[in-house]
């Protein structure tokens, strides 16, 4: 008996495993594709001969696993009893029921645990989404050049490259605006350097550092980043100027609070040449720009003009009237070919792809977790019309007894649905004391919402147990249809 019920066991566990390897095969190409690409070794996610073991393993040890229970009870039937009993198909016993009831019960918590987790991330993700970056992303272009040191060995050399260059940028037909930056917001790059503050110095080692961004004039232009104070850079600032310096609103209010910034003088610790720090004076207060990440929080930020900070490389913004910026690309060699055509043109993005990327491992791990958190629901709601099902088969002589008695369908009905919905109010409470322990550990993938969100809890909750309804409606149903006289004879 044993044999032949553990047979049935793994050939079934085996099946499933084949089926499952077949949605591996078509899923794992799907899931690739939606894969951040900073994530390491995405070329290297494939099936092979390691995944073939572990699926067959993992296959066996199902089969042989959760078959060995049933069928060591099967085998240990109380002949005597279930003679007495008068049932041919013999009693399931309370111990078959109260593992079935613990499976189905550990089914439903991890169940709400997962689609808990799984609904955080969703909302996290979707606040995400509408946060502002601070810039205007529409008709943005950008791309990056690399200036050769050896062609270019002195900053008077790079300034006047770019002096010349930006301007055949503006002139390109539908270009409104260019300038020049480093880094580029969101690309993942970041420049910092401590400085000190004239009206209150500081010892060097006790200097607050921020991060700083090299910038052409129009940058805040065709970024779209609003002046809200004093003057941007302009055609004053050059390379033998005055040193200058603009921050943004974070700055300001982090570092002057209740002060009028304009004039204030400032020393960071950076500098174009051996001439040493140079003390700069803010002439202008601009917004604030999520450049590390949209999950961030505005950070205190400097910017310098690239006359007085020459940078080799740097990226270029195009700010275009056309819908599509790229068919701009060309042009923009064109100019750069004109200039120095042993000089690349590399990095050429749309602004929004940017963003995209920005969101893109977010976006993998709510997608990741709602398919387990999705897959979970429908085993769930499997579970719980298999265990029901097989409990109204089980009882179809007591069912037909009671109606034989005068039981309306109603109290049928309630009797059967009333049995699963116990089971899965027990496990309700299991899971979601689960799901506030485990939605602890997503706090640092969260944004905008907390891991104890009540609305997200109560909206999984109520979904969890309709699907619980739905899945023992349909035995109930079935239940109510039960004919006496049948139900007697069969037994």
């Amino acid at each position: 008996i044993i044999r032949q019920l553990l047979t049935e066991s793994v050939l079934l566990s085996g099946l499933g495993g084949a089926f499952g390897l077949l949605l591996a095969e078509w899923g794992t190409d799907a899931l690739v594709k939606t894969v951040p690409q900073n994530i390491p070794r995405i070329s290297t996610i494939q099936l092979d001969a390691s995944v073939l073991i572990f699926t067959l393993l993992v296959s066996l040890a199902t089969g042989v696993i959760f078959g060995l229970v049933p069928a060591w009870q099967a085998s240990h039937v109380d002949l005597n009893s279930s003679l007495k009993s008068g049932s041919r198909t013999g009693s399931a016993g309370e111990g078959k029921g109260r593992v079935r009831n613990a499976l189905i019960m550990a089914e439903v918590a991890l169940a709400l645990i997962l689609l808990i987790s799984a609904g955080l991330l969703i909302q996290s993700f979707a606040r995400l989404g509408r946060v502002r970056p601070g810039v205007r992303t529409e008709r943005l272009l950008t791309a990056r050049i690399g200036l050769p040191e050896v062609a270019y060995p002195k900053n008077e050399n790079v300034i006047a490259f770019y002096d010349q260059f930006l301007p055949r940028l503006q002139s390109i037909p539908g270009v409104e605006s260019a300038s020049a930056i480093l880094p580029l917001p969101l690309s993942g790059s970041n420049m910092t350097t401590s400085f000190d503050n004239l009206d209150h110095p500081l010892p060097e080692g006790q200097r607050p550092a921020a991060p700083v961004r090299m910038i052409g004039t129009d940058y805040f232009k065709t970024m779209g980043i609003p002046v809200r104070q004093g003057r941007v850079f302009d055609a004053r600032d050059q390379y033998t100027s005055a040193p200058v310096v603009i921050v943004n609103e974070r700055f300001a209010q982090k570092f002057f609070p209740g002060e009028n910034v304009i004039g204030k003088r400032i020393q960071p610790g950076f500098s174009a040449d051996d001439s040493g720090e140079k003390i700069r004076e803010i002439v202008g207060v601009v917004g604030n720009v999520k450049h590390l990440s949209l999950k961030n929080e505005d950070s205190p930020e400097m910017y310098l003009p690239r006359t007085q900070i020459p940078i080799h490389v740097m990226s270029i913004v195009v700010r275009t009237s056309v819908s599509n910026p790229n068919a701009l690309t060309n042009s923009i060699r064109k100019e750069l070919a004109a200039m120095d055509s042993t000089i690349p043109l590399t990095s050429v993005r749309v602004f929004d792809e940017y963003i995209s990327r920005s969101l893109a491992r977010p976006r993998f791990n709510t997608l990741l977790l709602s398919i387990f958190a999705g897959t979970a629901l429908v085993l769930t709601a499997i579970g719980i019309y298999g265990v029901m099902a097989y409990s109204v088969a089980q009882r179809t002589g007591e069912i037909g007894i009671r109606i034989a008695l005068g039981a309306g369908k109603a109290s049928i009905f309630r009797l059967v649905v009333g049995q699963a919905m116990a089971l899965v109010g027990i496990s309700l409470v299991i899971g979601v004391a689960g799901a506030f322990a485990a939605t602890r550990l997503l706090n640092s993938l969260l944004f905008g919402v907390g891991a104890s969100d009540p609305v997200t809890f109560i909206a999984i909750v109520l979904l969890v147990s309709a699907v619980a309804f739905v899945a023992a409606w349909v035995p109930a149903r079935r239940a109510t249809r039960v004919d006496p006289i049948i139900a007697l004879r069969a037994e």
